[in-house]
């Protein structure tokens, strides 16, 4: 009886001990969703965050005008399906295969950060560095971090906003019959 008793106590120890752990990660938790909701608010931030972002790669290298110089990602897109989309939505980061946007990964946005015309999306395994090139809403990828599944989720060089493909030389696969 007496060790019962004992490991009741014991147990409603823990127990206690266990709830007060998880109240302090709650309030971290709450923290960071500020954080996150305090975004840099800028004109280039909230552009970033506003649509889906496609995979490119440079086209033409000599073209002296971008929308000439870089096109869709053909091999990733229309070969070898294996590039990804990104959304940032301002609390999450998601990766979806540009040929199965129901293969998709996602992170937890920690902090975004604002210096010139790099925005830096920092989760906690990855940092997402998009470099802005020129005035266009052209970017630049860098990941640096966990590696990701380059299989279904490898990162293009270069990204556009989806609504600004149609402006691009080459934007999308055409008689592609990969």
């Amino acid at each position: 009886m007496k060790k019962a008793l004992m490991l009741m106590c014991l147990a409603a120890v823990m127990m206690s001990c266990k709830e007060n752990n998880t109240t302090s990660v709650k309030d971290d938790e709450k923290a960071t969703i500020e954080k996150v909701t305090d975004l840099p608010n800028s004109e280039k931030v909230n552009q970033l965050l506003s649509e889906m972002l496609v995979p490119m790669e440079i086209a033409d290298e000599g073209a002296k005008n971008l929308t000439d110089k870089y096109g869709i990602d053909f091999g990733g897109t229309c070969y070898a399906c294996d590039v990804a989309e990104i959304i940032v939505d301002g609390e999450m980061i998601n990766l979806m295969n540009a040929c199965d946007v129901q293969t998709q990964i996602s992170y937890k946005i920690t902090k975004v950060e604002e210096k010139g015309k790099t925005i830096t999306v920092h989760t906690p395994l990855n940092e997402f560095v998009f470099e802005r090139i020129d005035d266009y809403p052209m970017y630049q990828l860098t990941v640096k971090g966990q590696e990701i599944d380059k299989e279904h989720f490898r990162t293009a060089g270069f990204y556009t906003l989806k609504s600004k493909l149609e402006t691009f030389s080459v934007h999308d696969c055409g008689d592609f019959e990969g």
